[in-house]
């Protein structure tokens, strides 16, 4: 049995367009994480997170899908238009993939380490691609499948390894399950004149990995 996937991309969510809007930037809210307590800076980065995540939702019931109801789904994070990470076989704008309460893991991942992954992007936006299994007969096993496939593919046509935020110690395990064409789109090779302008290279991937 194959089951369809159908993935929805929201793109140009920006960290630092948030804390401008609210007359910051990161290198102010780095000084205010030096110079004040803890809860200050945490009521400020819940105050950036709580409204992108809104920002997500509702974009995402735009397309007819309510992302907070997902209990079983997978995901995909990217760098935004224009940019791809340099890997070691080809360039892929996918830096996470994931899987299991949609919104609740994108809106916890805002909050930590994609935060500080940001701040090093600055004013590059992040993309995010994601699919519901939720209705779907043995979803929470799909949604694991689903993963491992997308894993698989990235191990073995852009890089040897891992997403750069995935942790290398991720498994990637024999899938069980069979999806329509098109299952595999987040990290299918972007066709077309000029989808890519600039090539990002980590100084160090292992400082990132397993980040998320």
């Amino acid at each position: 049995m194959s089951y369809d996937v159908k993935w929805i991309v929201q793109r140009g969510y920006s960290i630092d367009a948030q804390l401008i809007a609210d007359g910051l930037s990161f290198d102010a809210f780095d000084l205010i994480e030096r110079s004040t307590d803890a809860k200050t800076s945490q009521k400020i980065k819940n105050k950036i997170v709580g409204r992108l995540a809104k920002e997500f939702s509702s974009d995402c019931l735009e397309q007819g899908l309510d992302v907070k109801a997902i209990q079983y789904g997978c995901y995909c994070i990217a760098v935004g238009t224009g940019f791809e990470v340099d890997y070691n076989i080809r360039s892929s704008r996918i830096v996470y993939v994931g899987s299991g309460s949609v919104y609740g893991r994108i809106k916890s991942h805002l909050a930590g380490k994609l935060f500080d992954f940001a701040s090093i992007l600055r004013s590059i936006p992040l993309r995010f691609y994601v699919c519901d299994l939720s209705g779907l007969e043995n979803g929470k096993l799909l949604q694991r499948s689903l993963e491992q496939k997308l894993l698989k593919k990235f191990h073995d046509e852009i890089d040897t390894g891992l997403p750069l935020l995935n942790s290398r110690n991720a498994k990637i395990s024999d899938d069980c399950a069979d999806f329509d064409k098109g299952w595999d789109y987040p990290v299918q090779k972007e066709r077309g004149a000029k989808t890519t302008n600039w090539l990002l290279k980590p100084y160090d991937t292992e400082v990132w990995k397993g980040a998320l």
